[in-house]
């Protein structure tokens, strides 16, 4: 079982706005995953409608932390691992273990010029898989 997750992103005043397949801001998207599953694939997508040619900085596409606020560099809990990334395309694994919580995270993008334009939703772990 898992998740595709879309986001696009396209010039909203001049700078690049992420929104999800469902027509919200990324900021507002939420990835839910039920207390008591199992852990759970998620693969991101991203799409864009700018001309920066922005793709996954694969080095380091997931910033995540389990604390409010923007998560620092890296993979800051044991409930995300990493499995695959291309420029288009991320897969992680949800753990979704021990109590529930709320993920903070943030997918790195980069653009063909080096410049960031990063993709800021969030992840809730139900918990107990």
């Amino acid at each position: 079982m898992g998740q595709d997750v879309e986001f696009t992103a396209h010039i909203d005043g001049g700078s690049v706005a992420w929104e999800s397949s469902d027509g919200k801001p990324a900021k507002n998207h939420r990835v839910d995953i039920a207390a008591g599953a199992p852990p759970e694939k998620i693969q991101f997508k991203i799409r864009d409608h700018t001309d920066f040619k922005l793709r996954f900085d694969t080095s380091a596409p997931i910033d995540v932390w389990e604390q409010e606020g923007c998560p620092p560099a890296g993979v800051n809990t044991d409930q995300i691992e990493v499995l695959d990334c291309n420029p288009n395309k991320l897969t992680i694994r949800s753990l979704n273990t021990g109590p529930a919580r709320t993920l903070q995270y943030r997918l790195n993008v980069i653009g063909e010029d080096g410049g960031r334009h990063d993709c800021d939703p969030i992840i809730k772990n139900g918990g107990g898989g």
